[in-house]
């Protein structure tokens, strides 16, 4: 009963401690940014918390970081997001705070909404970081890290339906991706939205095809997928690309 109650014991510290050192990061990497107005050691912070990937045998490696690549895209994308709001105290901080409440509240939890939510998050945050950067970082490599995104974030998703063919659908959607990213990356269009940070056309428009693309994949897999459904999904995104295209002010970056 002692070595239970311990275990217990033990148990609810490692909880508290992991509250507070998830709930303090984000504010050490808003200071580490500030104060040496750089994002590189901010960067390290990141990629050192995920030093348990590699505590397993090597044959573990490849899966843990591919469950891994998800939270590496959204808390490098922070970072990069908080070092371009140099300036904005309140923006900078607000970035914090959305970390936060990833990491403590919706990193965590497995549901398929969430699950659909975390992999929308970490495509919007890199696809805005990519092409916030596509002055400073040639084609190639932002097409790559186009297809990475789309590749992560539909392998993320693929797992909670145990799909068979999930590295074909994953890497398809990987190379839609870069494939959009190679086109608008001639046509870049961005919202001025009054902040350091401008956001890129392709962002909207990826969660719009991405919200399309996961409603009839679910339709497909629950044999609901008829013309009702397909007229449905195919109207409501027609009405929201009309809406991005038609009915914003942006600027353009040549």
């Amino acid at each position: 009963m002692e070595l239970l109650k311990l275990g217990v014991r033990r148990s609810k510290i490692g909880e508290i401690a992991y509250i507070i050192i998830n709930a303090l990061l984000p504010i050490v990497l808003v200071l580490l940014v500030r104060n040496f107005d750089s994002p590189y050691l901010a960067i390290v912070i990141i990629l050192l918390g995920k030093w348990r990937v590699f505590a397993l045998r090597p044959r573990f490696w490849l899966v843990n970081i591919r469950a891994n690549v998800i939270d590496l895209l959204v808390g490098l994308s922070i970072v990069v997001l908080i070092y371009l709001s140099m300036g904005v105290p309140v923006a900078q901080y607000a970035l914090a705070i959305i970390y936060g409440v990833w990491l403590l509240y919706l990193k965590p939890r497995s549901n398929m909404h969430s699950i659909l939510l975390q992999a929308g998050i970490a495509q919007f945050l890199a696809l805005t970081v990519l092409f916030s950067l596509s002055v400073i970082i040639n084609e190639p490599l932002l097409v790559i890290g186009c297809w990475v995104t789309g590749y992560f974030s539909a392998r993320h998703v693929m797992n909670v339906h145990e799909e068979e063919y999930i590295d074909f659908i994953s890497a398809a959607w990987g190379l839609f991706m870069a494939e959009l990213g190679w086109l608008l990356y001639h046509w870049t269009l961005v919202y001025d939205i009054g902040l350091p940070i401008k956001l890129p056309q392709i962002s909207l428009l990826s969660l719009v095809i991405s919200f399309v693309a996961v409603r009839l994949y679910k339709a497909s897999k629950e044999n609901r997928l008829h013309d009702r459904a397909l007229r449905v999904t195919t109207i409501s995104s027609i009405i929201l690309v009309v809406a991005i295209l038609v009915f914003t002010r942006w600027t353009v970056i040549i």
